[in-house]
């Protein structure tokens, strides 16, 4: 019998942290689908996005957690980041899969230590999670851009496997880094139920939803413009972590001038395991995203038989152009005629809609799938 591969996985968030939203729950999945002759070892940092507080779960020590053995590393302590390395390395991974490209201690000192043989023979796959989109690499500009000549000064695009959730992703991959370049094409993996939630008929006003980090990136700003200019009661729930204060203030600003008839309550984050019960009490997902390489909160909407409303910047627009969804260009306009439009529909006509989504959801599931990108990644010739 062959002996295990195992995969050092280095994430920036993993469970029970949740505030990283959606890539977060991306990953666990991943690590929970992973083929029987695969052995994940993942480490990541002890904190939740944004936190100060530990995690409750040991630190600085291997522990087993779903399907995997975990190293929750003090990441603040050179000490303990230091011994979270060696700890990696004792292991002996035979393929390394970081899922960032700019994250300084997950990401960067891994892969120069990579380049220096600290971990042997391993493979080297990389998830940059849209970081090569337009919107992302609009943000600290400098400071990529010279880690960005560094790479490709040492010759490290072409040595390592680039893994993409989406054609998109691909062409982002291909753009920064040239058409040589080894792409493995594999949309992410997720824990969600075969079957959608059936929804429940809602009456009164449009429930209409935001589920994400309160980020420029996500949009909500857009969201909340656009209803200032919708004649129709909508309701509209907000839930996700409060990163940038500056722009919460900025949304909060546009909530103050809202019109009476138009209701936004903000909430804190939701934990993974009640985000589609969360969504299923919603009729419309609102998402003004600038771009996402997978999207997994669309798939939860979906399968919560929550309608979508959604920007052109996803891998979703062929799926939900049949899913009883909207897809509208970034602008406040278009997502004003948008909501304006399920909000003045009838409560039969936005039940139906739900079904659809529900429905669509559940032919999504059932697709044949790709192998694992483990897999296909060990497979790629050596350079």
């Amino acid at each position: 019998m062959n002996e295990r591969t195992r995969v050092g996985v280095f994430a920036p968030f993993y469970p029970p942290a949740f505030r990283g939203g959606g890539p977060v729950r991306s990953i666990s999945a991943l690590v929970q689908a992973a083929p029987a002759t695969f052995t994940p070892l993942v480490v990541t940092g002890d904190r939740d996005l944004g936190e100060t507080e530990p995690l409750p779960v040991p630190a600085n020590e291997w522990i087993s957690h779903a399907d995997a053995d975990v190293y929750y590393a003090s990441l603040s302590s050179p000490a303990a980041y230091t011994r979270a390395l060696f700890a990696l390395r004792r292991r002996r991974p035979g393929l390394l899969h970081l899922n960032s490209f700019m994250n300084p201690r997950l990401s960067i000192v891994p892969v120069l230590l990579w380049r220096l043989g600290f971990w042997g023979r391993a493979r080297l796959l990389v998830s940059p999670r849209g970081e090569f989109g337009d919107g992302a690499l609009s943000r600290r500009t400098g400071k990529k851009q010279a880690y960005m000549r560094l790479f490709r000064l040492l010759g490290l695009h072409r040595r390592v496997v680039w893994h993409s959730t989406a054609p998109h992703e691909t062409a982002d991959i291909r753009r920064a880094w040239g058409e040589p370049v080894t792409v493995v094409e594999r949309e992410n993996d997720t824990l969600l139920a075969l079957a959608a939630t059936e929804p429940s008929p809602l009456d009164g006003p449009l429930r209409a939803v935001f589920l994400g980090r309160i980020v420029e990136h996500k949009g909500l700003h857009i969201a909340l413009s656009a209803l200032q200019a919708v004649a129709a009661p909508v309701r509209l729930d907000v839930y996700g972590s409060r990163e940038d204060a500056a722009y919460v203030r900025r949304c909060e600003a546009l909530v103050r001038d809202l019109p009476p008839h138009i209701s936004v309550t903000f909430h804190g984050p939701v934990a993974p395991e009640e985000v589609v019960s969360v969504l299923a009490q919603h009729e419309l997902l609102l998402m003004p995203t600038a771009g996402e390489n997978f999207g997994h909160v669309i798939a939860e909407a979906l399968s919560a038989s929550c309608a979508v409303a959604v920007t052109p910047l996803t891998p979703w627009t062929e799926v939900l152009s049949e899913a009883g969804g909207l897809v509208l260009d970034r602008a406040v306009e278009p997502w004003s005629r948008g909501i304006e439009e399920r909000a003045s529909s009838s409560r039969e006509e936005r039940l139906a809609a739900r079904r659809h989504a529900g429905q669509t959801y559940e032919r999504w599931r059932a697709r044949p799938r790709a192998p694992h990108v483990w897999e296909t990644a060990s497979a790629v010739r050596g350079r």
